[in-house]
């Protein structure tokens, strides 16, 4: 067995580049528990060399391989397809699967998917188990949290925890990353440096699957600042973007935050996702004086009804209350609605289309195709009412999530 494990990067159809932050935690901890690791990503690659490119990688030995993948965009078909390589380079090779869709689906990844173990959940403690299992010839390892594989009875495996505290071995390392092609296109794009401060959202409506499970994590205000001046530091990078579920969640952490970032004198700007009823006056002002240039957030609906079937949990009177807020203070706000819940009328539709007009927010919303993904309310819902017959098809065919 080699005694290097491989992590995979597949591209997928984006309309961005994004950093691999996941790829960049994973790395961290396998080596904090003193497993060697090797990162092979793809997205740097021009389209027409990356098979070329992925096998020239490859090892003769037998070697652990470890693939993220997410639902939609072709991602899990592209997956397989780079699996499939590793497999014919050496047959005795492990493929683990992670990520938000296999997460979602693991008996059904485990029965139609070319990997042998599944990873569900966050993945700091519960891959580098896995890894040190089997380097001791455990092939059938027991008592990792998170870990399935299929048996002669069946697939077997026991539900992730969440990690409630998230500490060094969340941090990321890009140390095996081409950073110089991520930077550059930053910088020749304008866009921020992507960082995740935490975990979670206290929300539950029916259209979204909580990857990480129930509840929150963060990380401390210190550290996180630790991780931007490391940025600012290496890459003389000073925009950044929040890409957590809801930056703002903890008001304690926002105003901790700041402070900090006062004391410390540090010179950037950041933006971030939030639900707006999480966000209130003095954050808004003191974020305003200390680099906030800009705030994510999904509205999904126009029609309070609808937001009260997919527990949405807010009111209509309360968020067009908090976009005349940012707006007074000149931050960017950019939203997101979906079209298409059930129950919804053309009626619904036109009052969101003056919804839109009347605040403020053409060009700077983002409207979507409601697509029921794996394993949220409103996907078993779908599958009851037989409006999805073959689960597996579905998602293996998921459009260009995302995007539209």
């Amino acid at each position: 067995m080699n005694g290097t494990v491989y992590l995979v990067n597949v591209t997928r159809k984006v309309n961005q580049i994004q950093l691999p932050i996941s790829t960049s935690v994973l790395v961290n901890a396998l080596k904090m528990s003193d497993i060697d690791v090797k990162v092979i990503d793809l997205l740097p690659i021009p389209e027409g060399r990356k098979e070329e490119y992925f096998k020239s990688r490859l090892p003769n030995n037998k070697t652990i391989f470890g693939f993220s993948i997410i639902a939609g965009n072709n991602h899990l078909n592209q997956t397989e397809r780079y699996a499939r390589m590793v497999l014919e380079t050496n047959p005795e090779n492990i493929i683990v699967y992670g990520g938000s869709l296999p997460s979602s689906i693991p008996e059904l990844t485990l029965e139609h998917c070319l990997c042998r173990y599944l990873i569900a959940g966050e993945g700091e403690f519960s891959f580098p188990s896995l890894i040190k299992s089997i380097g001791q010839g455990n092939q059938s390892p027991e008592g990792i949290t998170g870990l399935s594989y299929k048996t002669e009875n069946g697939v077997v495996g026991i539900p992730p925890k969440r990690i409630h505290r998230l500490t060094e071995y969340s941090k990321p390392d890009y140390s095996l990353l081409d950073m110089d092609f991520y930077i550059d296109y930053l910088n020749e794009t304008n866009q921020s440096f992507e960082l995740m401060a935490s975990r979670g959202c206290r929300g539950n409506g029916s259209f979204c699957f909580k990857f990480c499970g129930p509840g929150f994590s963060m990380k401390s205000p210190s550290s996180v600042l630790d991780e931007i001046q490391e940025i600012i530091d290496k890459y003389q990078l000073r925009r950044f973007y929040f890409v957590d579920e809801n930056f703002f969640d903890s008001k304690k952490f926002f105003l901790e935050f700041i402070k900090l970032k006062q004391e410390r004198k540090m010179d950037f700007t950041f933006r971030g996702q939030a639900r707006l009823d999480c966000i209130d006056e003095e954050m808004i002002t003191l974020g305003k004086a200390n680099g906030l240039v800009c705030i994510s957030t999904g509205i999904e609906s126009y029609s309070q009804k609808t937001l009260d079937r997919i527990n949405k949990r807010i009111n209509i009177e309360g968020i067009e209350q908090k976009i005349r807020l940012i707006q007074s203070y000149d931050i960017l706000l950019l939203t997101s609605l979906i079209m298409g819940f059930e129950g919804d009328t053309e009626q619904d539709f036109q009052e969101l289309e003056k919804f839109v007009i009347e605040n403020g927010l053409q060009k700077k919303t983002k409207i979507h195709y409601l697509t029921p993904l794996p394993n949220t309310r409103l996907f078993r819902e779908a599958v009851e009412k037989g409006y999805i017959q073959n689960e597996f098809e579905y998602i293996k065919n998921l459009g260009d999530l995302y995007w539209e």
